[in-house]
């Protein structure tokens, strides 16, 4: 193959859609971009358009491998950046309320800003595209695509600076506050909340602004979903060492408490697992949580006994906890009925009586010592707690719930379609 021969045959290989072969013809174009001809002819057979056309393709090998070529260019070449228009075309449509422009466009200026970076800067500027998706975090069909958008350019050095400093991380308090985090349409709102706390600034940022007020006003509520979404948020926010201050305050330990008496597992498992950090970090919270937790032990409603005999042993790793259990009275009137008659109440959304009979079981047999193999890894049962969407958002359920509020029973309905 002559050398005339060899650009346009490794562009047409980069132009198919392939998560193999278009990444591999890139990986050979790039070498040779840094010969000076080779580079004129690169740019003669529109190389610079190919790359950013393979930024929008939804493949991330190909978004990859579109992205190298452009730092490859402008490593040797910024020149030919500047006039391809390329960098603020990159800028605006970073901030497109589309994915597959948007998502792209800010991989390929993270890749340029590692060659160029005053030159990505400038064009960031002129575009205005941090501060439109700044302030596209106020609206709520706008704010975790804009939130996710920031978060990728905040690889950018001067990007977590302008954020930081801006209004960004009250807005984002705003979103916590609202429960924008919960997602809608199938976005996963909760992971964009953990990577917003990942990043050192915004979340010292968002902590001095009062979050731990903003979720114990959540706590205090009294619809559960609110209460079940400012559990989740804050399971995130402790895991980090600055967010797990919020645990040492005595004042949090309350709303956990009576978060365990809500007939909904997901939710006490929640609040299970942050009276465990809480308990822990804190030694001075101990008697708060026992002492709260075993004066629940006497409770007989389901849901309650169930939230509080998981908390127990999620705690009874430590000795001092078995030990206050042990010598509790309620515990011993409980471990009478759960060995004669355990009556309970039931709510009609709580568990049901296999299920807390037998963490009652598990709590007694583990403050006495006895090992079972039937009793569930704590700490894994603990992590594997996903955040379940509220009810609204979910397909399925909205389906089924408009469908029983008809008067046809379901059965009904079935039998009808089947016999079409």
């Amino acid at each position: 193959m002559s050398r005339e021969d060899i650009v346009p045959t490794l562009l047409s290989l980069a132009r198919r859609s392939d998560d193999f072969v278009a990444p591999a013809a890139v990986e050979v174009v790039c070498p040779i971009a840094a010969d000076e001809s080779m580079r004129a002819t690169l740019l003669e057979s529109g190389a610079l358009s190919l790359f950013n056309d393979m930024l929008r393709k939804r493949s991330d090998a190909v978004m990859e491998a579109g992205a190298k070529g452009l730092a490859t260019f402008a490593k040797h070449d910024e020149q030919a950046i500047i006039k391809s228009g390329l960098l603020m075309k990159l800028a605006k449509d970073a901030r497109s309320p589309r994915a597959s422009h948007r998502d792209g466009s800010i991989h390929g200026l993270v890749a340029l800003n590692a060659e160029i970076p005053v030159l990505v800067q400038r064009a960031l500027d002129e575009a205005r595209t941090v501060s439109d998706l700044i302030s596209q975090l106020r609206k709520k069909s706008h704010a975790l695509p804009a939130a996710s958008a920031l978060l990728h350019l905040m690889a950018i050095d001067h990007v977590v600076d302008m954020v930081t400093k801006s209004e960004a991380p009250g807005y984002i308090l705003n979103m916590l506050k609202r429960r924008w985090f919960d997602g809608d349409n199938g976005e996963d709102g909760v992971g964009v909340l953990q990577r917003v706390l990942e990043i050192g600034p915004l979340r010292a940022a968002i902590l001095d602004l009062g979050i731990v007020d903003a979720l114990q006003s959540m706590l205090a509520g009294e619809n559960s979903d609110t209460v079940y979404a400012g559990l989740q948020y804050l399971r995130e926010v402790i895991k980090h060492d600055d967010g797990k201050s919020i645990t040492c305050k005595e004042s949090i330990i309350s709303p956990l408490l009576k978060a365990l008496a809500r007939p909904r597992l997901p939710l006490q498992r929640n609040a299970a697992a942050i009276l465990r950090a809480a308990l822990i970090h804190n030694e001075h919270l101990r008697p708060v949580i026992v002492e709260g937790l075993l004066s629940k032990l006497g409770s007989r409603k389901a849901a309650e006994l169930l939230g509080v005999t998981t908390a127990l042993r999620v705690l009874s790793f430590d000795q001092d906890v078995r030990d206050a259990v042990v010598m509790n009275t309620n515990f011993w009137g409980l471990s009478h009925d759960y060995y004669n008659i355990l009556k309970l109440e039931y709510d009609k959304t709580g568990p049901n009586f296999r299920e807390v009979y037998q963490s009652v079981g598990f709590l007694i047999k583990c403050v006495q010592g006895v090992v079972s193999h039937r009793q569930p890894d704590d700490s894994q049962w603990l992590e594997s707690a996903p955040y379940e969407f509220r009810k609204d958002h979910n397909t399925v359920l909205r389906l089924t719930n408009a469908l029983e509020r008809l008067s046809l029973p379901l059965s009904t309905l079935f039998n009808a379609l089947g016999r079409h």
